[in-house]
């Protein structure tokens, strides 16, 4: 009973920090957007060429490519420890899921289809929190609650990273500046600084 309440509170907390990371895409849609617009009014504002650093570094980056040297292609697929772990629970969810298993004019169908869909891709990209999402809502059992919250806690840690990457992002830093200006101009010059190497002394 106390691994099968840990798993319940564990997939919330995975939920939890999906919706937030879902919600700061949507953020970030129009947070990226201001985020340009703002920097390019700042450089006009203050003498800075932008177009001249854009060059610049696209002159950079493609020097570096011609001299780097080609290394030799890995193969990045992992040799199937992703497909093999919790097949017992997905095999349970495709018995109950499998669009096969419904006929055409069962108004499930859709739904099946798509939560089967989630778990199929869940279990290829090893998006455990995914596929327990599926088996939370059809009170699909699980044998083994202690490998289901270790593969949990794993997910857990994988959305954090995600949502760290979000917040690190100028977009992110220049919405959370509110309407001071002086935050405002710290996060530009650090973004010009960073990405296009300006020394803070053409302009400005």
């Amino acid at each position: 009973m106390r691994e099968l309440l840990k798993f319940k509170k564990l997939l919330n907390e995975f939920r939890a920090l999906e919706y937030e990371f879902e919600y700061n895409k949507d953020v970030l849609k129009e947070a990226g957007e201001v985020f340009e617009s703002s920097y390019l009014e700042w450089c006009d504002r203050n003498g800075v060429n932008i177009k001249e650093l854009q060059t610049k570094k696209r002159q950079s980056s493609n020097k570096i490519l011609n001299e780097a040297s080609q290394p030799e292609c890995e193969s990045r697929t992992e040799p199937k420890l992703k497909q093999s772990k919790h097949r017992e629970i997905f095999k349970s969810i495709a018995k109950k899921l499998h669009p096969d298993r419904l006929k055409k004019e069962d108004p499930r169908k859709d739904q099946f289809v798509s939560d089967f869909r989630k778990a199929n891709s869940a279990m290829n990209d090893g998006e455990w929190g995914e596929l327990f999402d599926v088996v939370d809502k059809y009170d699909i059992e699980i044998d083994n609650y202690d490998e289901a919250n270790i593969s949990l806690e794993k997910d857990i840690e994988r959305m954090t990273e995600k949502l760290k990457a979000q917040h690190s992002t100028y977009a992110w830093h220049l919405q959370n500046c509110g309407t001071d200006p002086v935050c405002h101009e710290m996060v530009i010059r650090a973004y010009l600084q960073q990405v296009y190497g300006w020394d803070g002394n053409e302009g400005a």
